[in-house]
């Protein structure tokens, strides 16, 4: 056994603490990034899987050409990484708030999809390509401050995930909730410059000054006087590039959003950068109110879900109704809004009658005893994933357990004012036929803003305009701004008619939105990307279409042309050197897509996943470190030794790939109890977070062992692993968030993530008796 004296352990020990802050400045940095970028790209996934797609590639750009510069001096190019990334990481939240001006969109209009990866791109790839650099220059530090080569890279990874760890519970637990982003991240930048700063202090770095001296200045532009006047001058231009002429009145950030009033008398609030509604607006909001509440043939109780509903509820409580349920999952939201409430909407909201509910309303609805006369969904279009839940079959059941005999159930959504065609159609009749899987009777009132009504008794659910009218005239209202004579404008029976036919027609050419396959996601997105006038919209209605047998062929295709590689190649190490890498490559991104699965099968069925995201990140990067430390060894292991070790990993990846897809094709069916129950899912989908970074952090250090056999370099061996690490991470956040996982379904995906790891098994037995057979 290799005795380690005392002065070696101290210098190991300095520099693993320099790997633990690089690993939290740099998820302090992309988490921050991240947020900004939805909020420049007015917030849907797409922002969230280009802007990973930018940081991973731009690391895999770093390591690769960190393995080129770094072999003089690594330990000047890891010091001078990691301090430009903290330089960087404010730096590039400017940026981002400038984005929408070097970009030059038309004020109040969305950026399509090819612009918007530009932004991305400018916005994370730089910070991820220091990230890259930096940590494939520690790499080759390690052998020279006491930690032999392999062992060096294999506790690089493990300490990587640990400082990740740290930084995202800082990020979601303390800079989120307390402070603004740019004081946020000025602070925690200057906290990981004076933690990696023991290195330098220890002489195994250079920087012994410098770094402590940056933290000094990174926490004193974090100050409140110096930051907040940076902070609201650099927000004021982002809203004017979105709302020109509208001057800023108020923001916030959220653990959920970044929230916006602007105007006048007249205020305006944009939440994640996207309109979210005008107030005060009381004719508006009172013809809503009366037509809403004329659906209901009795609305005593009513369950109202929607952001920048207050306005109606006033007038809502002008009708016979004992009680109001307002659910809300941001309270936080709800309290700035309320803040610019004119009186009389600040007195109802304090009417006895208005119950507000901080909660995700599926999570509401699930836990919620009684029944409602009237629920009226009022979200905006199904855009983001955490939107497209509540426009499903299973949603829709939720609602139907919870609705009376006679009580209607009103969703709100965007068609079109005459005819439907292509995306509208699309989806529209996702949704449409969600409902009518679920209710025995639907309706749709004439588009633009069309109202999608839902119930059990045809006699009460009706857009009958005599019937509405009678409601209205026997409740004795008084209203200076809406008459029962309006029904038959706003609800002509021959194009309420026609919206139904038109809407049945689309429901029999487009499948329904499911928790486990939610196409009205896709199909609101492509919508989005084709007002933008993106070229990419018609690729994702196409996507929507596609039979998923052809999709899941298309995905394995790469992988099979590197198999085929693998099988052709001549040289034995050359052979083993791609199936090694091609084993990363896989199991990278399927470590990606396998939260990104996890994470959504846990919102889809529990909701309340921003309250719960600390957590869940931290047990699949607890996952991650936990594999890498287990196997620590094995980057010092003999050739043999190491290429069985890196079939093992890999089959153990494919067996977790498959319990994975077995387990989320019986949550979709409801045939496990204990994912349902909401005290209890956010452990066992941590477990299986915990069980996905364990087999994810195994193979890296394996695969460096057998990279080792066949490059003695180690710059060379950090930076090939690194680079196709977090390339395949890159491709998976590109695709599975937003294509992916709404044009297959979870289980679906999850069953193609199986197969790409039994290719990458594959492609590792023919390595192993390709190199029997040389040997």
């Amino acid at each position: 056994m290799t005795r380690v004296d005392p002065g070696q352990r101290r210098r190991r020990g300095a520099l693993a603490v320099l790997f633990f802050a690089a690993g939290g400045l740099a998820l302090t940095v992309q988490v921050t990034l991240l947020r900004e970028l939805i909020v420049d790209l007015q917030g849907d996934e797409t922002a969230v899987a280009l802007g990973l797609a930018a940081w991973l590639a731009g690391i895999a750009a770093g390591a690769w050409v960190a393995r080129r510069l770094a072999s003089e001096r690594p330990t000047s190019w890891a010091v001078g990484g990691f301090l430009l990334l903290a330089v960087g990481g404010p730096l590039e939240v400017l940026a981002g708030r400038l984005g929408r001006w070097v970009l030059a969109p038309p004020p109040g209009e969305l950026l399509s999809l090819g612009p918007a990866l530009v932004l991305a791109l400018i916005v994370l790839a730089p910070a991820g390509f220091l990230v890259g650099l930096t940590f494939t220059a520690l790499a080759a530090c390690a052998p020279l401050r006491g930690f032999r080569a392999g062992e060096g890279l294999a506790w690089l990874y493990v300490l990587e995930s640990l400082g990740s760890l740290a930084g995202g519970l800082l990020v979601t637990w303390l800079f989120v909730p307390l402070l603004s982003p740019l004081s946020g991240i000025l602070l925690a930048c200057g906290l990981w410059l004076f933690v990696g700063s023991a290195a330098a202090r220890a002489r195994l770095v250079p920087g012994r000054r410098a770094l402590p001296i940056a933290a000094l200045v990174f926490v004193t532009l974090a100050l409140p006087w110096s930051a907040d006047r940076l902070e609201r001058s650099t927000v004021e231009i982002r809203f004017r590039a979105l709302a020109a002429g509208i001057p800023l009145l108020a923001w916030t950030d959220t653990r959920y959003q970044h929230l916006v009033i602007g105007g006048g008398e007249l205020r305006h609030l944009y939440a994640g950068g996207q309109y979210a509604g005008s107030f005060p607006d009381p004719t508006e909001y009172e013809t809503l109110a009366h037509r809403l509440a004329s659906l209901a043939a009795r609305p005593r109780r009513v369950l109202l879900v929607g952001s920048g509903s207050e306005g109606l509820l006033r007038f809502l409580l002008d009708h016979p109704v004992e009680r109001i349920d307002l659910v809300q999952i941001d309270r936080r939201a709800l309290d700035l809004v309320r803040a610019y409430l004119p009186p009389a909407d600040e007195r109802t909201l304090a009417d006895p009658r208005v119950r507000i509910i901080e909660d995700d309303p599926r999570r509401f609805l699930q836990r919620a005893s009684g029944e409602y006369d009237l629920m009226l969904i009022l979200e905006p279009a199904p855009v983001t994933l955490l939107l497209a839940r509540l426009s499903t079959v299973e949603f829709y059941e939720l609602c139907a357990a919870r609705l009376a005999p006679e009580g209607a159930v009103v969703v709100r959504l965007e068609t079109a004012p005459n005819v439907l065609t292509g995306e509208t159609a699309a989806l529209g009749g996702s949704v449409w036929g969600a409902l009518r899987d679920v209710f025995p009777v639907v309706e749709a009132s004439p588009g633009p803003d069309s109202l999608l009504l839902a119930g059990f008794d045809a006699s009460v659910v009706t857009l009958d305009p005599d019937t509405l009218a009678a409601r209205f005239e026997q409740r004795g209202l008084a209203s200076r701004v809406f008459v029962p004579q309006l029904f038959p404008i706003l609800f002509p029976p021959q194009r309420v008619t026609a919206q139904r036919s038109a809407l049945d027609e689309a429901a029999r050419r487009y499948p329904p939105s499911r928790d486990e396959r939610p196409v009205s996601f896709l199909h609101a997105l492509s919508l989005r990307q084709q007002i933008a006038g993106s070229r990419i919209a018609p690729l994702l209605g196409t996507i929507a279409r596609v039979p998923g047998s052809w999709l899941l062929a298309a995905a394995m295709i790469p992988s099979l042309i590197l198999l085929l590689r693998i099988t052709l190649r001549r040289r034995a190490a050359s052979v083993v050197g791609l199936a090694a890498t091609h084993a990363v490559l896989v199991t990278g991104g399927c470590g990606m897509a396998w939260s990104l699965l996890i994470l959504f099968s846990y919102q889809t069925r529990v909701g309340a996943l921003y309250g719960q995201i600390g957590l869940l990140a931290a047990l699949f990067m607890l996952g991650l470190a936990g594999g890498g430390a287990a196997l620590s060894r094995a980057a010092e292991l003999a050739p043999e030794t190491a290429r069985r070790a890196l079939l093992v990993c890999t089959a153990a990846a494919l067996s977790f790939a498959l319990v994975l897809a077995a387990t989320l094709r019986w949550d979709a069916a409801g045939s496990i109890a204990l994912l349902a129950r909401p005290g209890l899912a956010a452990w066992a989908y941590g477990a299986l977070l915990f069980l996905a970074g364990l087999v994810t952090g195994a193979l890296f250090p394996v695969a460096a062992g057998v990279l080792r056999g066949t490059d003695r370099e180690i710059r060379h061996v950090a930076g090939r692993l690194e680079t196709a690490d977090h390339l395949g991470a890159a491709i998976a956040a590109l695709l599975a968030g937003v294509v992916l996982i709404p044009a297959l379904g979870t289980s679906g995906v999850a069953w193609l993530l199986a197969g790409l790891e039994a290719i990458a098994l594959a492609g590792a037995l023919v390595a192993g008796l390709r190199t029997r057979r040389a040997t």
